[in-house]
């Protein structure tokens, strides 16, 4: 009806419901000159603290871990078998480095040991 006429004028198209939510980043905005501009909003990008956790969750699972592998077979058969891995190729290299005995690991190891006894 009059809209063919208004995008004649303007330049401007009226988009319909649907296409309007979906570009719903856009904002209006009043310059200087009191002209209102239809502007693209800058999305703020969050950052999402899930990989920390995750991270922080496996460094205590691992941890906790090594400290009931020391509890299970005895600190001297552990760190035998520690010198074995790192013997070892690459992998088992990697291996033996993260799983060395720390002293988070030890505090574990001590507290919690004649609990588990």
């Amino acid at each position: 009806m009059g809209y063919p006429i208004l995008q004649q004028k303007t330049g401007f198209m009226l988009l319909p419901e649907r296409d309007r939510q979906k570009g719903a980043s856009y904002v209006t905005l009043v310059d200087k000159n009191g002209l209102i501009q239809v502007v693209a909003q800058r999305k703020k990008r969050k950052i999402s603290l899930v990989p920390l956790k995750f991270l922080a969750l496996l460094v205590v699972l691992l941890t906790v871990f090594k400290a009931l592998a020391v509890m299970n077979v005895g600190m001297v058969d552990y760190e035998e078998e520690l010198a074995l891995l790192q013997s070892g190729n690459i992998f088992e290299q990697a291996s033996a480095f993260a799983l060395q005995i720390d002293p988070v690991t030890k505090a574990i190891y001590s507290s919690a040991g004649p609990l588990l006894r």
